[in-house]
């Protein structure tokens, strides 16, 4: 029983890790990064071993209860490009008086 959980854990967090790699253009995750996460599966979602689509919702749905390292993964700081200056509007030209 415990080679199953086991299994089923490392294939989460192996997805947990290639989803924020991806997020970043790299090809997978760090094991550091595929680690960081176990404690809260087990402590969290453990009941839903080996379903990684539930495990990993679960995770998401305990956003606030995870700890940092693991919070890191599942929400990846993705800074947000720089949005266009807005440009000044041109003033109106003031029309000319016409001679009357």
């Amino acid at each position: 029983m415990r080679i199953y959980l086991g299994a089923g854990l490392l294939i989460t967090l192996s997805i947990m890790g290639q989803n924020r790699a991806l997020a970043q253009g790299t090809p997978q995750g760090t094991p550091e990064q595929q680690q960081a996460c176990q404690p809260d599966v087990m402590r969290l979602c453990g009941n839903f071993i080996p379903d990684v689509d539930r495990i990993v919702a679960c995770l998401k749905y305990n956003e606030p209860n995870l700890n940092p390292a693991c919070h890191d993964v599942m929400f990846p700081y993705v800074p947000e490009e720089p949005k266009p200056k807005a440009r000044p509007k041109a003033k109106p030209k003031k029309k000319k008086a016409e001679p009357r």
